[in-house]
């Protein structure tokens, strides 16, 4: 029916997946992996299962401290990125809770096989 001048608007955005890749899907992904070390060192090597154990939970939680910084603001959303970084949380933590659930079971089985002369009167 005729010409109708118009305005478009066009959006484009660009999200950089390399730097998430780089700075937080990789490193989380290592932190796993070097929780998960633990399980080949003897049960008998308390410090160094624990050492590993507690450095991995406290450098998974800068981690996920510094991917909320470096993301927008938003009124109390869950993002897939949070849930990626509490998955990977939550199996570091499982590494280490299974030392000390090992660890105890251990000890309770030490315990029992110590003849009833030899264990200390308790009162």
């Amino acid at each position: 029916t005729g010409s109708y001048p118009r305005l478009i608007l066009q959006f484009e955005l660009k999200r950089n997946v390399l730097y998430f890749i780089l700075e937080t899907y990789v490193p989380s992904t290592l932190l796993v992996m070097l929780s998960w070390v633990s399980f080949w060192i003897t049960l008998d090597s308390v410090p160094a299962r624990t050492c590993i154990g507690v450095t991995t939970v406290l450098s998974m939680t800068t981690l996920m401290i510094g991917s909320r910084s470096s993301l927008s603001k938003t009124n109390c959303f869950i993002k897939a990125i949070d849930v990626y970084l509490g998955i990977c949380f939550s199996f570091i933590f499982g590494a280490l809770v299974e030392y000390a659930v090992a660890h105890y079971s251990s000890s309770q089985k030490c315990a029992a096989k110590v003849p009833e002369e030899v264990r200390p009167d308790v009162p």
